[in-house]
């Protein structure tokens, strides 16, 4: 009888500490400048095996942490309104970069330790998504270190975002930066480039223009503002961004 009741308290502790401060989790991740793999249930019979399908994609990319959510737990309300999770299929795994914006979400059936890996996305990658969820336009700024017109670019950029009320995020990007390889495929640049570019997106992560520098920041602020009828922020996939 004793074994059966420190068995049952062990499943409880295990459960508890498993769903406890899930926001504080979050937020200590991003404090560490790691990604989470949010394993959200509402009591679904297979979030183990979400557990372990997110488990092995840590494995794959170390700085990365397994974060389970209890929808079914009044304090991670504003989480689950955040993450848009009320009506989500469970189990699904959210992936959330270093910064804390998602980059994708998986339910059990799409979801493998690859698939959670692969929609990780670069550091300045991870930016431009975060000033998309925030409502925000991209001025993208490609350059190398041997071109001398960076400075100038940047500083239209800068007087830009100023122009849009800080509605704007300014993201530099070294075309020589293997790290970003990943989101140069996406974008598409001329890699054999000699001057510096800035490319463009909307609030909706709609590309909306390119230009070599010298760039006036009026026409970075009037191409920011368009709105087009189709179209998807860098990191989305394929076929959205230039070129």
């Amino acid at each position: 009888m004793k074994r059966k009741i420190f068995c049952l308290l062990a499943i409880l502790l295990f459960t508890t500490n498993t769903f406890t401060q899930t926001k504080e989790k979050l937020e200590a991740a991003v404090l560490n400048n790691n990604v989470a793999f949010l394993v959200a249930t509402d009591g679904n019979s297979k979030f183990s095996e979400a557990k372990e399908i997110a488990s092995q994609a840590q494995k794959k990319y170390p700085k990365s942490e397994v974060i389970a959510l209890d929808r079914l737990d009044q304090t991670n309300a504003a989480l689950i309104s955040k993450y848009g999770l009320s009506g989500a299929p469970t189990p699904i795994i959210l992936v959330l970069a270093s910064n804390g914006v998602v980059t994708g979400g998986y339910v059990l059936d799409q979801a493998s330790p690859d698939i959670l890996v692969d929609a990780i996305p670069t550091k300045n990658q991870a930016e431009a998504l975060l000033a998309f969820s925030e409502g925000k336009a991209a001025f993208i700024v490609l350059y190398k270190k041997s071109m001398i017109d960076k400075t100038t670019a940047l500083e239209a950029c800068k007087n830009a975002e100023a122009g849009l009320n800080a509605k704007a995020k300014v993201v530099e990007i070294d075309l020589e930066d293997k790290s970003e390889a990943k989101f140069l495929n996406l974008l598409k640049p001329e890699m054999e480039a000699t001057i510096t570019h800035v490319l463009v997106f909307n609030a909706k992560g709609q590309f909306t223009g390119e230009f070599q520098s010298p760039v006036a920041s009026d026409d970075l602020i009037a191409s920011s503002l368009k709105v087009l009828s189709s179209g998807c922020a860098p990191g989305a996939g394929s076929g959205c961004c230039p070129k």
